[in-house]
């Protein structure tokens, strides 16, 4: 019976301890809760106090002139088609006053387009990035300018480059002083051998060839030598090539063996239709030939023949001669002779003949 009332108590004395730890547990509980509500009645003053702040700073900006993100946004959409407009007419006027100025249409849009080379053929314009990797020229606009006789001189501050003075002629400037050509201070010429017909391809020997190219060794004048070419495919390119060879044979070439690779244009020509690759692979088969020869091959275009016609990448190993008309330079790249004008004058030769500038020495 002791036993029992032990059990009792103790039992008693357990319960005693489970409500006092409920106690302290739930005391703590309301503790917390009470906490967490007197930060959060802190937090929210903070957060109204921090938003009247911005509040009247916002006040703030109105008062002194400052727009809403809509009102900003109506003004920048208005802004932006105001100087669009500007820009318009700013381009607009800019092309009227080069083309009232005298540039060509052609000139005009080439000046708009630095970055790219811009040729027009066949009443199109096309589009050629300029390239990194070919050898650039490195001259300036304002490095040549025509001295007194009419005759490109280079004012540019590289003292290394050496400019000589040249003709190109064929039976077209008929009969020429040579001693007087010579006197007038040309240093070289370029003689035409022959060219292939545009239309059936029959091959042609210049008729003044031999007096040319005699009276200009003659006088002193250092002689090159081209072939105008129609030639469409390799055959026909070593066909031409040959008869260059075997007629200049006798005489002292000292300046490039050349290939003129230009379009015909005629509906009816026979390189109408020819690609880039079939244009390359006839002056590389011509220049093949001449280097295996001894001489200097060399490849003369304009500005559309080492774009749409061949690409300027493709040939670049080979000496360049570049048709462009002026004072400037258009085309970007390498070149060694630059034909600048079909319209020049030389004491000695009747009529128009074309000039060129040498900066290679041969």
């Amino acid at each position: 019976m002791n036993n029992t009332s032990l059990d009792t108590r103790e039992r008693r004395g357990v319960r005693n301890t489970h409500n006092i730890i409920s106690i302290i547990f739930l005391s703590l509980l309301a503790v917390m809760a009470f906490i967490f509500s007197i930060t959060l009645l802190i937090k929210n003053a903070t957060l109204q106090r921090e938003e009247e702040a911005v509040r009247s700073e916002l006040d703030a900006l109105n008062n002194e002139g400052y727009y809403t993100e809509a009102e900003a946004r109506i003004m920048l959409d208005e802004a932006k088609k105001e100087a669009e407009e500007k820009t318009k007419k700013s381009f607009r006027d800019m092309i009227q006053q080069k083309l009232e100025a005298g540039e060509g249409t052609t000139a005009t849009i080439r000046s708009l387009f630095p970055d790219q080379i811009v040729v027009a053929s066949a009443g199109r314009y096309y589009f050629f990035p300029i390239s990194d990797q070919i050898e650039h020229h490195g001259f300036s606009e304002g490095d040549f300018a025509y001295n007194d006789k009419g005759f490109l001189e280079y004012l540019g501050p590289d003292i290394n480059v050496n400019v000589k003075q040249g003709v190109d002629v064929s039976r077209f400037q008929g009969n020429i002083n040579w001693e007087k050509v010579a006197a007038s201070g040309i240093d070289f010429a370029f003689i035409r051998v022959g060219f292939r017909g545009n239309t059936e391809g029959k091959i042609v020997l210049d008729d003044c060839f031999t007096d040319n190219i005699e009276g200009a060794l003659a006088n002193g004048i250092d002689v090159g030598v081209y072939f105008y070419t129609q030639a469409i495919n390799e055959q026909e390119a070593l066909e031409e090539v040959q008869i260059l060879l075997d007629m200049i044979e006798p005489y002292d070439i000292k300046f490039p063996v050349v290939i003129d690779v230009e379009s015909a244009e005629s509906d009816s020509a026979r390189t109408l239709n020819l690609t880039t690759d079939e244009y390359e692979l006839v002056a590389k088969t011509f220049c093949e030939t001449v280097k295996k020869a001894g001489y200097t091959p060399m490849i003369y275009g304009n500005v559309k023949s080492f774009t749409l016609l061949m690409d300027a990448a493709d040939v670049d190993d080979y000496d360049i001669w570049i048709a462009y008309y002026g004072e400037s330079q258009y085309y970007p790249y390498h070149f060694n002779i630059w034909q600048y004008t079909d319209s020049g004058k030389v004491d000695g030769i009747d009529g128009n003949v074309d000039l060129n500038i040498c900066i290679t020495d041969y």
